[in-house]
């Protein structure tokens, strides 16, 4: 009897654990599949609509700074999104935006020395009801860039690109002393908006240079300087083109970033370089 009870506890442990076994594939591949669908949403963009801004408030960055003292990645995010709620209008256009979605985004540093350039190349999803659906929407991509300390934007020139149409608008939020070194500064958002109608997007491509310069940021043990710049935000924003600009508001979209990978500035000032403008600014 003891050993029919004990071949019985066996073969119930063994049912047991094969079952138990069971059970944990099944939650592993649905962790791992869904694991792999937020990857994609955050990497590739998933078209959620973000939220409405009023057509009064001309930048989504204005107000971060005005609660904050200095930027954190984290932070910046949650408060875009408490501060821009979804509203009829929002969700009325959220399928008819997904026809400019973000098919790619391509970046690079162009110029040399502590004077440069990051080169942004947004490819839109080229739909046959693109052109059509731009016809009575005005549309803009936002592409918000959160410098590191080490480098600035000047805002009278980006607001000189204004004046000369190369950008529809642009702004710089945080610390824009353009004067302190690294040392004593704080890291910057930039944010700039391009116009996006059927004239100017040329095989669905639009290009943003961004200048930006360098605060003399502390050197390696080689004489360089490296500044990483990482993916910006993208958005775009939709309002159809009937509606009253004092009673209006944006749709905004999240394009995401896809897989654009960070920008290396590597300053090639030397160490007996950067001790000579020393010597001759103390002369």
């Amino acid at each position: 009897m003891d050993m029919q009870c004990q071949h019985k506890a066996q073969w119930l442990m063994i049912f047991g654990l094969f079952f138990l076994l069971i059970l944990t594939s099944n939650w592993a591949c649905h962790a791992a599949a869904l694991s792999s669908d937020q990857v994609s949403n955050v990497e590739s963009g998933d078209g959620r609509i973000f939220g409405c801004l009023p057509c009064s408030q001309a930048y989504l960055a204005s107000s971060y700074f005005d609660h904050r003292n200095s930027l954190l990645e984290l932070d910046f995010h949650d408060f875009l999104a408490q501060e821009f709620g979804t509203g009829d209008l929002c969700r009325g256009l959220a399928n008819d935006m997904n026809v400019l979605g973000l098919a790619d985004l391509h970046r690079h540093l162009s110029g040399e020395g502590s004077h440069r350039h990051v080169v942004s190349t947004l490819t839109f999803v080229n739909q046959s009801d693109g052109k059509k659906w731009l016809d009575s929407h005005s549309c803009e991509a936002v592409i918000i860039e959160k410098l590191p300390i080490g480098v600035f934007a000047d805002p009278f020139e980006l607001q000189h690109l204004v004046h000369r149409r190369a950008f529809l608008d642009a702004a710089v939020f945080g610390d824009s002393n353009l004067e302190l070194p690294s040392a004593l500064s704080n890291r910057s958002i930039v944010e700039i908006h391009m116009d996006i109608r059927n004239d100017l997007l040329e095989n669905y491509e639009t290009v943003i240079q961004l200048p930006l310069h360098a605060r003399y940021p502390p050197l390696d043990s080689s004489g360089y300087a490296r500044i990483e710049i990482g993916r910006p935000d993208l958005f775009i924003r939709c309002r159809p083109k009937q509606l009253q600009p004092e009673s209006c508001s944006w749709t905004l979209k999240i394009l995401g970033a896809g897989y654009a990978k960070n920008v290396m500035w590597q300053d090639g000032c030397s160490i007996a370089a950067r001790l000579d403008e020393t010597t001759w600014m103390l002369a």
